[in-house]
């Protein structure tokens, strides 16, 4: 089985916080919340994972 995570976007109404940091990698206990959705990802046996990130006009 596959999964696709959705990861795209400023986070613009997260800011502060991601004004030098993307939203997902915005830590939740001491974790990036990407790590958390991979590991649940991980645990219900889904072996295969794409991430979709958006395109940003300064890259």
């Amino acid at each position: 089985m596959r999964a696709l995570v959705l990861s795209g976007g400023e986070g613009s109404r997260l800011r502060p916080i991601t004004h030098t940091n993307a939203k997902q990698l915005i830590p939740v206990a001491n974790t990036p919340i990407l790590f958390h959705v991979l590991g649940a990802i991980r645990d219900a046996g889904i072996t295969e994972v794409g991430i979709v990130v958006g395109q940003t006009a300064a890259e």
